[in-house]
């Protein structure tokens, strides 16, 4: 086969074998002289000259000119025509979108089936990679892999519900087409140009350079489409009765007029109704309650059935909630009303109260007592105790909840270490008294309120409450005039909710109206320590879970769905780490010495992935690609059909052997002429 090299011209440098005749062929000077005052008596023991024709040691300068001659035989490039010479005309990498809006029109199924016969049809000169994009994209196949292997993989994939970003899929296509070998690089991408997803980072800076884009033909129209999303669940108590609240978003985009809703729970069906869509805003809340066994694991899911529909994967969401276990309040207070509504007759199974004596509170701040949340009148807070008292809850990380029922100097001093700034009491006329114009629905203590069943929370009267204005505070509820009524604290590491009226009758009419006792009894769940483990993930998603009690000191965790286990990983300090299934459903976490069910978690789809809006020409495409005046010129040496053979030419092994062969003779020289000189 004929031998020949890519740059035969590198081969002057094969005049370097000079160098190490030289340093052979040289006179050796001595070096090691003594100077003597007399010679006489050192006997005459003349050594002969050596001749400068004759090599020192032959086995040195053998390895030396081997080592220069593989090392310049590799610069010139050698190969052999005709063995793996193909040039590398093209690399390319295809970012295959599985995200749950592919799933429209089986769109994913046709964008794996295309990457498989480009795959089957790419020849010798193509290089191609696959770059899957799920919530954490993934490389599934790399430049060099055998097609048919590759083909066989892409064939097995599934659609997934997981939603992943456009950004981190084109800087790993970006990152695998640097180190690739093609003259022409490209990035095919395929899926279906979501328009939240390229709006999510349109600032990013450029990153694209000398790379052709191939995206898809979009049309700009909303589909019709139907989803549920955002599952809430959470327990009220009124009276004797243990209710359970749930809400969720239905989502509807199209002609459809009707949707069918479906609620199950714990295996019970809780309701089956038919929901109107003509004439209703984008976003319909969901509402529903029904009792519940407060001591045992809540397991639901929610179904819808409409048409049109071309996302029905999205029609099923999941929800879980966790036993209650009953907390501990310490109470600080003379309101008749708040005694009454904590005392066990009422909050039996919820709360446990410890009535707190003003007198002998440095025995409560020395006594080894772990209340969940201290509910303290403002009145208090001019004995230093108490302060001491709030200052150990909020700081242990405890909550607290802060009735301010009395302004005073000291409580002034108080408040402002807290975050607020009191600016005076007002009084309201009899006949004009202050009503809740504004309340933060969204947050977990007045979300339930939503629904009419526990009372309409606009009919509070406030007849005398202290202005106070948020340092470090967010607003809960605001009154007719704008003035803040409910707060919940920022600057502690435990929660602190404080109300800027007393809970009497000569403040406002709220306890005795039939919100009181949810509200109190949500607040106080609000207030106490929370699990840091989140109970709602997203397909695809890496989860932490905490674990507690008795079993924080696990060794071994388990994810199972209907006693199958999906992973088992090892718990440190307390946490267990798990990525979470692709498919939406309701998984527990076993740990443990009996290997009990320790938290339920849920997994349901994005909603972002429910909103099949495109976008035919993204900006964010325009904003990533590196523009410079003059960068795709030719160079004016080695065009691009130097460059094609270079990439041909490091296919085959023979450069590789030349490389090798010369960095080992260098380090076997290097190691004779060790050997010589310590023999010396």
């Amino acid at each position: 086969m004929p031998f020949s090299f890519l740059n035969p011209w590198l081969w002057l440098g094969a005049a370097a074998v000079a160098a190490p005749i030289w340093l052979h062929l040289r006179r050796k000077r001595q070096t090691n002289l003594f100077p003597f005052s007399a010679v006489r008596f050192l006997e005459d023991q003349p050594q002969p000259r050596r001749s400068p024709l004759r090599l020192q040691d032959l086995l040195l300068f053998v390895l030396r000119v081997l080592a220069v001659l593989l090392i310049v035989a590799a610069f010139a490039w050698p190969f052999i025509k005709g063995i793996n010479t193909v040039p590398i005309r093209e690399s390319r990498v295809y970012i295959l979108d599985n995200t749950l809006s592919r799933q429209v029109d089986n769109g994913f199924i046709r964008d794996r089936d295309r990457v498989a016969r480009d795959l089957r049809a790419a020849g010798p000169d193509v290089q191609v990679a696959v770059v899957e994009l799920t919530s954490t994209p993934r490389v599934l196949v790399t430049f060099g892999e055998d097609h048919q292997g590759a083909e066989q993989r892409i064939e097995k994939l599934q659609p997934s519900f997981q939603r992943g970003p456009y950004l981190a899929a084109f800087r790993e296509a970006n990152s695998l087409l640097a180190n690739s070998l093609g003259e022409t690089k490209r990035i095919f991408f395929l899926g279906d140009n979501q328009e939240n997803q390229w709006s999510e980072n349109a600032n990013t800076p450029p990153f694209l350079r000398n790379v052709q884009l191939d995206l898809p033909p979009t049309s700009t129209r909303a589909l019709p489409n139907l989803a549920l999303s955002d599952p809430r669940v959470q327990r009220i108590f009124l009276g004797d009765k243990s209710l359970v609240h749930f809400t969720a978003r239905l989502t509807h985009s199209g002609p459809a007029k009707t949707a069918m809703v479906s609620l199950r729970a714990n295996g019970q069906a809780i309701f089956n109704r038919p929901v109107d869509l003509d004439n209703q805003p984008e976003t319909i809340l969901l509402q529903a309650q029904w009792e519940a066994d407060p001591a045992s694991w809540l397991r639901g899911e929610a179904t819808l059935e409409a048409t049109p529909d071309v996302l029905p994967a999205d029609n099923h969401i999941f929800f879980s909630l966790a036993p209650v276990i009953e907390g501990k309040v310490a109470l600080l207070a003379q309101s008749p009303y708040l005694r009454l509504a904590l005392s066990p007759d009422i909050m039996r199974g919820q709360w446990s109260t410890h009535l707190l004596d003003p007198a002998n509170l440095d025995s409560e701040l020395s006594a080894d007592r772990e209340a969940d949340v201290l509910c303290i009148e403002s009145g208090y807070l001019q004995s230093s105790q108490a302060r001491k008292l709030v200052s150990r809850y909020l700081s242990e990380g405890r909550g607290v909840f802060l009735v301010v029922n009395r302004s005073t100097p000291a409580v002034d001093g108080c408040l402002r270490e807290l975050g607020f700034e009191p600016e005076g009491t007002v009084r309201t006329e009899a006949d004009a008294p202050e009503k809740f114009q504004f309340v933060f629905s969204n947050h977990p203590i007045f979300h339930p309120f939503l629904s009419p069943d526990y009372g309409n929370l606009m009919e509070i009267r406030i007849s005398e409450f202290v202005r106070l204005k948020p340092a470090q505070a967010l607003p809960l509820v605001f009154s007719e005039n704008g003035a803040g009524l409910f707060f919940q604290g920022t600057k502690s590491k435990g929660k602190l909710f404080v109300a800027a009226f007393g809970l009497d009758r000569e403040h406002t009419s709220w306890p005795i109206h039939q919100t009181f006792i949810p509200f109190l009894d949500l607040t106080l769940q609000a207030a106490r320590a929370e699990d840091p483990t989140p109970t709602s993930f997203e397909p695809g998603q890496l989860g932490v879970v905490q674990f507690s009690g008795s079993a924080a000191g696990a060794r071994e965790a388990a994810l199972r769905e209907d006693g199958r286990e999906l992973a088992h990983v090892v718990v440190d300090h307390g946490q267990a780490q798990f990525r979470m299934p692709d498919r939406p459903g309701i998984y527990e976490v076993t740990g443990g010495d009996r290997g009990e069910v320790q938290k339920l978690l849920t997994v349901n789809p994005s909603p972002k992935e429910s909103q099949l809006q495109f976008v035919a020409a993204p900006e964010a495409i325009k904003t990533w690609r590196v523009e410079r005046p003059g960068e795709n010129a030719k160079p004016a040496l080695s065009p691009a059909r130097a460059q094609v053979r270079l990439a041909g030419v490091l296919q085959q092994q023979l450069w590789w052997w030349m490389v090798l062969g010369g960095l080992a003779a260098l380090l076997l020289e290097m190691a004779v002429a060790g050997a010589r000189k310590e023999g010396v």
